[in-house]
């Protein structure tokens, strides 16, 4: 998804797309569609690009969808505002980490120690 097609949506129309496309990349894991999930992961990080430039960084709006019943929604946008705020993001990673809904938890945890290493600063 090119950014110039994201450009003209709302902000609230991002966030509905991106919540959407984590909803079907965590069907296409369940179904052990690698492919699918994968095809997803590009327009997603789009979204999240677009929302970044956006006045004020707008990824805060993916905020919104912590505690979202969907883990794979909860986790992305985690992933996508921890540089935003941290604390909160870490908050969502941890419950996810400590709910063991495989493989979100997972990668929460994953996450998580490589936050606390050093290994990974987000952006």
């Amino acid at each position: 998804m090119s950014l110039s097609k994201l450009k003209p949506l709302s902000t609230s129309e991002l966030k509905l797309l991106f919540e959407q496309l984590c909803i079907e990349q965590y069907n296409a894991l369940e179904r052990d569609e690698i492919a699918a999930f994968n095809r997803r992961y590009d327009r997603i990080q789009a979204i999240q690009d677009e929302l970044k430039s956006r006045p004020g960084d707008q990824r805060r709006v993916l905020m919104e969808l912590f505690g979202h019943r969907n883990m794979q929604v909860r986790l992305t946008a985690a992933h996508a505002t921890l540089a935003l705020d941290t604390l909160a993001a870490r908050r969502e990673l941890r419950a996810i980490a400590d709910s063991k809904w495989y493989p979100q938890a997972a990668n929460a945890s994953m996450a998580l120690d490589s936050l606390d290493s050093g290994f990974y600063k987000p952006t």
